[in-house]
C-alpha cells in the first residue's frame, strides 16, 4: 500500500511538473502599424523589422519602421499566391505560401528573388533555430526543415497534457523555445522544440482590449528585438504594435 501510494503521489507531481507555467509581461510600449496590413509573419535582421501580408492579389513582403509600422520598401508576391509565415537565415528571406505548397526565398537586402522550394501541405508559421527551419500548418505538427531543400528532417507534435493543440500559426524562436499565436486565441504559447510539449502561455487579451472592437482580426506576428530582448506584437489589421517584456 505504501508503495501504491508512493507512485500514485509521483504521478501526480510529474503532472503538476507539467502543466504549463502562465507567463507574464510588461507593456514598454505601444506603437502605430499600417491597420491595413494582414499580418502573417513579423521578423527582426539587426535593428531592421520584416513583415509578410497576406491576402490573394494583396500579398506582399514589407520592411517596416520599427517605431511607427510604417513600410519602408514593400516587394507584391505573386497574384495567385497567400503569404503566411517569414523567418531570415543565413541572410535568406523565407516567406511561405498557405494552399500553394510554394516557399518564395528572397534577399533581404534587395527583396532579390532568388529561389523557390516546394512542400507538403500547408504553410502558416516560420522561424528557424540557427540552421533549419520549422514550420508550422495549422495542425498539431511542427515541421523541421533542411532550408537548402525543404526535405523534413523531423516532425514533433503540440502538446498540452494530453491533448493536442492545433491552430499553430506564427511562430518565434526564443531563447530556445518555440513561442506562436494560437489562431482565433489571444493566447501566445511556449513549446519546447524537443518534444512538442506546450510549456507556458501568455494571455495578450489585455492588448486586444485597448483596440477598437471592429475591423481587426486576430492575433498574430511575434518578433524578438535582438537590442532590447523585448518583443514587438500585433495582429491582423492591427492599427497597434505592442512592446512587451518578458517577466522572469
Amino acid at each position: 500500500m505504501k508503495l501504491l501510494l508512493l507512485a500514485t503521489a509521483a504521478v501526480l507531481l510529474a503532472s503538476c511538473q507539467r502543466k504549463p507555467a502562465t507567463l507574464s509581461y510588461t507593456l514598454i510600449s505601444t506603437r502605430d502599424h499600417d491597420a491595413t496590413a494582414y499580418t502573417q509573419g513579423l521578423e527582426f535582421l539587426g535593428p531592421r523589422l520584416f513583415e509578410s501580408s497576406g491576402g490573394y492579389g494583396l500579398s506582399n513582403i514589407r520592411e517596416i519602421d520599427p517605431s511607427n509600422g510604417k513600410p519602408l520598401r514593400k516587394r507584391p508576391m505573386a497574384k495567385n499566391q497567400f503569404a503566411e509565415g517569414i523567418t531570415i537565415l543565413n541572410n535568406e528571406l523565407f516567406i511561405l505560401s498557405w494552399k500553394e505548397n510554394t516557399a518564395t526565398v528572397l534577399e533581404p537586402e534587395t527583396f532579390k528573388f532568388l529561389r523557390t522550394h516546394r512542400y507538403e501541405g500547408e504553410g502558416w508559421g516560420l522561424t528557424n533555430n540557427g540552421s533549419q527551419l520549422i514550420l508550422s500548418d495549422g495542425t498539431s505538427t511542427i515541421k523541421f526543415i533542411n532550408p537548402k531543400d525543404f526535405s523534413v528532417l523531423r516532425t514533433i507534435t503540440v502538446t498540452n497534457g494530453n491533448n493536442e493543440v492545433d491552430q499553430i500559426n506564427e511562430l518565434e524562436m526564443i531563447d530556445g523555445q518555440i513561442f506562436a499565436n494560437l489562431y482565433q486565441r489571444n493566447d501566445i504559447i511556449r513549446i519546447s522544440p524537443d518534444d512538442g510539449r506546450v510549456t507556458g502561455i501568455l494571455d495578450l487579451s489585455a492588448l486586444r482590449s485597448k483596440l477598437p472592437r471592429n475591423g481587426i482580426d486576430v492575433l498574430n506576428g511575434i518578433a524578438r528585438d535582438p537590442a532590447t530582448g523585448n518583443l514587438i506584437v500585433t495582429g491582423k489589421l492591427w492599427p497597434k504594435m505592442f512592446e512587451i517584456r518578458l517577466d522572469p
